[in-house]
């Protein structure tokens, strides 16, 4: 009876593990125009120093910024302030999050996100290296280094 019961357990937790799985893709696909004309690219450095090179970028609606891990370490980025909830096909390394907006999954030493703007605004975002675990030892303000940078999408 015991085993019924966690065979049960199991397969509903599989059932409502894949219901949310395909509810977030859903989500995602409305956020996303896949017909609109991507008019160029742009690249953001994550330079293994820290520094986001360069700090601001302007681009037109449509554009593509691609942002390179140069780093030594995994980083993550979150937009700060006005978030980006429109993007078009594709985002590379970024999720949608419950509220609806964009944020980058873990990107690793060497790879890139990329994420195509449609909408006007200024776009402040922080880039976080992600500390390894030989870095527990060090203090939180040591392990966590956070750099700021501005994506800047301006109509034509």
């Amino acid at each position: 009876m015991k085993k019924k019961h966690v065979v049960l357990v199991t397969c509903l937790a599989v059932l409502a593990s894949a219901a949310i799985a395909t509810a977030q893709k859903e989500n995602i696909q409305d956020k996303i125009v896949p017909e609109k004309n991507i008019n160029n690219h742009q690249i953001i450095r994550i330079h293994y120093s820290g520094a986001v090179m360069p700090e601001s970028l302007t681009v037109k609606p449509g554009s593509t910024v691609v942002w390179v891990n140069e780093s030594k370490e995994p980083v993550e980025l979150q937009f700060e302030g006005k978030q980006v909830s429109l993007a078009c096909k594709n985002p590379v390394h970024f999720v949608l999050t419950e509220e609806g907006f964009f944020i980058s999954d873990r990107i690793p030493t060497g790879a890139v996100a990329s994420m195509c703007f449609i909408e006007s605004g200024e776009f402040n975002f922080v880039a976080r290296k992600v500390p390894r675990a030989y870095t527990q030892m060090l203090s939180e303000r040591q392990r966590i280094q956070e750099f700021k940078g501005k994506v800047i999408v301006k109509g034509d």
